[in-house]
Order: structure tokens, then C-alpha cells, then sequence
């Protein structure tokens, strides 16, 4: 049953790439909708059938962060200026989404007894937000190095972008700050070195690289556009690779 429903989002998902390419923006506009809904269904499905949240595995994760992606395109995409070509990223990187998760288990989480333990649920939740944002504000890095050119309308896709990037990194240091007082609560100890406190680490130090490249000028823009757009790739190779020990 989830597989099935899983490849029917997937199917909408790529009708919606194709009808932006196409520039369709009714059409492309009323799949968004179409895809959202019918996301947030299979989601408050799998709640209904697991009794948790969906945010932990890489199936259900995946379709949350998805979700969130595809409401940050509907609600702030159409507003003119680059957003047809912002859009189309931000619809492509659903679809490699997607992709990934098609190599695993179609499935929910099995229940384990801190599955509604709140601050379980919340730093598994705040990851999935931080990296929905990390992925969009990549759509408006993307397009500012595409645009080859440095005047204050293409400036705004950086700007863009690294406010998208602050806001990711807010949420994600919010799920720090949780999974701590989960250690503190857990283990007697807010932190204890091993594979997934290491790639924490790893991503704060990523994060604070990418706010603090120095320099002004195109080259130095570009250079923290790219180090900023790379930190959703970074992010969510970490993630599968965890999920695969």
C-alpha cells in the first residue's frame, strides 16, 4: 500500500517538473496543490498506521521533508522576479529525493519506546525542517551562479538563499539543543563522542564556513553561494549514510 502511494506522489512530483519546464504556470500551480495534499495525506496515513510522527526513517522523513519543499515552492516561489527558474531546482530536488528513497523500504518506522518521547520526536523533526531549508535556499544559490551576473536583482538570489541557509541552520541548532537535553536525560551526559555525534559536528563546523567565507566582489559571492548551496548535499549525504549502519 505505501509503495504504491509512494510512486503516485513520486508520478505527481514529476508531472509538476514537467509542467514548469513547459511553462505551464496553471497547470503547475494546480499539480503543486494537487501534490501537497495528496503528500500530507500519505503522511497523516502513516501516522495513523505507526502512531508516530514521520521522522524518523529515510522513507518517511523523506516524504515530510518533501512536503515542506514543495509548500516553501507554493507559497513563496510565485512571486515573479527568478522564481520560474528558482522553481524548477526546487522541484528537481523532489525528484531526486524521491530517487534516493526509492532504494529503500517502503515502510514506517518500527515503534520503539521512545518514538513519543518529545525530545526524540522534536530533534528528529527540526533536522527534517533544517534540511527542507537547506535544500531550497540551494535552489536560489543555484540560480544566482547560473545567472552570471552581478547587478541587485541576481544579488537577491544570494541574499535569498543565505537567509533560507540562517533559517536552516536556526532549526537544525534548535535540534541540537534537544538531542541534548535527550543525552543529558538519557545518558546522565550532554555529549559522548561516536559516528552521529561526529557528524553533528561535522555540520555546525560546514554551517559556520559557510556564513563566514570573508571578501567581497563576484568571485567571493560565488564562492559562498557554492560552499552554501554544497551544505543541503553535505547534509543529506550524512543522513543516508547513517541510515545505512
Amino acid at each position: 500500500m505505501l509503495s504504491n502511494l509512494f510512486y503516485a506522489i513520486f508520478a505527481l512530483y514529476f508531472l509538476l517538473l514537467t509542467f514548469s519546464i513547459i511553462g505551464s504556470r496553471i497547470i503547475e500551480l494546480v499539480t503543486c496543490m494537487g501534490a501537497a495534499l495528496f503528500n500530507l495525506f500519505v503522511l497523516v496515513y502513516m501516522y495513523h498506521c505507526s502512531g508516530n510522527l514521520p521522522v524518523f526513517n529515510i522513507f518517511e522523513s523523506f516524504l515530510l521533508i518533501s512536503f515542506i519543499i514543495c509548500l516553501a515552492g507554493l507559497l513563496v516561489l510565485f512571486r515573479g522576479d527568478f522564481s520560474e527558474k528558482v522553481r524548477r531546482w526546487v522541484w528537481l530536488e523532489i525528484i531526486i529525493l524521491f530517487m534516493i528513497t526509492s532504494f529503500f523500504p517502503k515502510e514506517t518506522s518500527l515503534s520503539v519506546y521512545d518514538h513519543g518521547y518529545v525530545y526524540v520526536v522534536l530533534f528528529h523533526a527540526f533536522r527534517c525542517i533544517a534540511l527542507a531549508l537547506m535544500l531550497f535556499s540551494t535552489a536560489w544559490f543555484t540560480q544566482f551562479i547560473i545567472q552570471r551576473e552581478m547587478n541587485e536583482r541576481t544579488s537577491m538570489l544570494a541574499h535569498a538563499g543565505r537567509n533560507y541557509l540562517l533559517l536552516a541552520a536556526v532549526f537544525y541548532l534548535m535540534g541540537e539543543y534537544v538531542g541534548i537535553i535527550w543525552c543529558q536525560k538519557g545518558w546522565g551526559d550532554f555529549w559522548m563522542w561516536s559516528q552521529a555525534f561526529l557528524q553533528s559536528t561535522l555540520v555546525v563546523l560546514y554551517l559556520m564556513l559557510a556564513f563566514h567565507i570573508p571578501g567581497k566582489g563576484r568571485r567571493s559571492e560565488d564562492i559562498r553561494c557554492l560552499i552554501g548551496g554544497f551544505s543541503s548535499i553535505f547534509f543529506l549525504s550524512l543522513a543516508v549514510m547513517r541510515s545505512l549502519y
